[in-house]
C-alpha cells in the first residue's frame, strides 16, 4: 500500500504529490478533523507532548526491529 496526502473539496481530490501510478483503486480516510478546522493551540500540544515525553522506555534500533519483523513474516512461507 502507498499513501499520498491531498485534500477533498466540493466532491474532487486534489493530491499533493504526483501519484505512482496512473490508474489505481484507492481507498480514501477522512481524519476526524477536517481540513481548515482550527489547528491544535500550542498550549493543547505542549500539554499532550508533556504527558506522553517518556512514555516509551526502553531504546529503539529501527534496523534491528524491521529485521525481526521481516523474519518473523516470512518465517512460514514455505
Amino acid at each position: 500500500m502507498i499513501a499520498v496526502q491531498g485534500l477533498y473539496e466540493n466532491g474532487k481530490i486534489e493530491l499533493s504529490e504526483k501519484a505512482p501510478m496512473n490508474r489505481a483503486n484507492v481507498i480514501v480516510i477522512f481524519p476526524e478533523s477536517p481540513a481548515g478546522k482550527e489547528e491544535m493551540r500550542l498550549e493543547s500540544a505542549r500539554k499532550l507532548f508533556d504527558e506522553f515525553t517518556g512514555s516509551i522506555s526502553r531504546e529503539i534500533n529501527e534496523k534491528e526491529e524491521r529485521l525481526e519483523a521481516l523474519d518473523e513474516k516470512y518465517a512460514h512461507s514455505d
